[in-house]
């Protein structure tokens, strides 16, 4: 039998040393396997294909420690994903600006496709982020500015430029965690030397950098303190969206459809004990998982 076009296509892509497309054939190799002798192999290896750790880009060693790149087309769970009315909004808005900004770089006119998410922590603005990148197919390009923050004078500015100048030439989702650790108003900061005088610089910084980016970026920034980001900033950002914690039907709706993808159920009255003490998406999730767990357990 001769070789199937996901097996020549394996081959290109480990002769031409493409390890993440290689990985996208050798599930579509696994996923073409429908006989019964191999069930148990491609069960498996299709598992550890599809989890995150196996889908990172390998980036040089500057950018080591201050961004990660992942292919999310194979690890994000779309099924088990739940967006509220409200962040399908976005959602179909961000998808709409894509087009829009393809057109205006077509016409010479600079854009950028970007969008503030801000709330409180664990009501998940991350994993929007990894949804729009699992939507559009780009990488998902993550960067916490938390992480970013050097001790020695003008380092937090280097890093901030050798970051953008992956992304710029990369296209991608371009996720900036924790906006707030470093862009803080600069009438906030006390003086011109010092801390101060070094924070207002590198608020200059990312302000320039973001001004660097192309059309082809789709940005999404994340924020728990949007109070505390320069208004210069904040005007940067074509839109900007308040995340909310899920009311209680949107709570049940998100167990209820993690459990239908993995193919379980819970009884109603512990599935409304989950919500009823869970104050956000995250904790909810935590929550869901080791009830899951214990399922499997028994």
């Amino acid at each position: 039998m001769g070789l199937t076009d996901n097996q020549q296509r394996l081959i290109r892509s480990i002769a031409e040393n493409d390890i993440l497309s290689a990985k996208k054939c050798a599930v579509a190799c696994l996923t073409e396997d429908t006989t019964r002798k191999n069930q148990w192999f491609c069960k498996k290896y299709k598992t550890i294909f599809e989890t995150t750790g196996a889908n990172m880009y390998e980036l040089p060693q500057d950018l080591k420690g201050l961004l990660t790149v992942e292919d999310v087309s194979l690890s994000f769970k779309d099924g088990r994903y739940y967006l509220s009315d409200r962040e399908q909004k976005v959602y179909k808005n961000t998808i709409r600006m894509k087009k829009v900004s393809k057109r205006l770089m077509e016409m010479g006119i600079p854009y950028i496709n970007s969008t503030l998410l801000y709330g409180e922590s664990g009501t998940g603005k991350t994993t929007f982020g990894r949804y729009i990148a699992f939507k559009t197919g780009l990488p998902f390009c993550y960067m916490n500015f938390s992480h970013l923050v050097d001790s020695h004078m003008g380092g937090t500015s280097k890093n901030i430029s050798k970051a953008f100048t992956y992304a710029i030439s990369n296209p991608c989702v371009f996720m900036l965690d924790e906006v707030d650790c470093i862009s803080i108003r600069r009438s906030d900061t006390s003086s011109s030397s010092g801390t101060g005088g070094e924070m207002a610089r590198v608020t200059i910084t990312l302000m320039q950098e973001f001004d660097r980016l192309p059309n082809d970026v789709i940005v999404i920034g994340a924020t728990n303190r949007i109070d505390r980001i320069d208004e210069a900033l904040l005007r940067r950002f074509s839109s900007k969206h308040e995340v909310k914690v899920l009311n209680e039907a949107e709570k049940i709706a998100m167990v209820r459809k993690y459990l239908h993808d993995i193919g379980l159920d819970f009884p109603d009255h512990k599935i409304s004990e989950m919500v009823t003490r869970n104050k956000n998406q995250s904790m909810l999730l935590n929550d869901l998982i080791r009830a899951i767990s214990e399922k499997i357990a028994e």
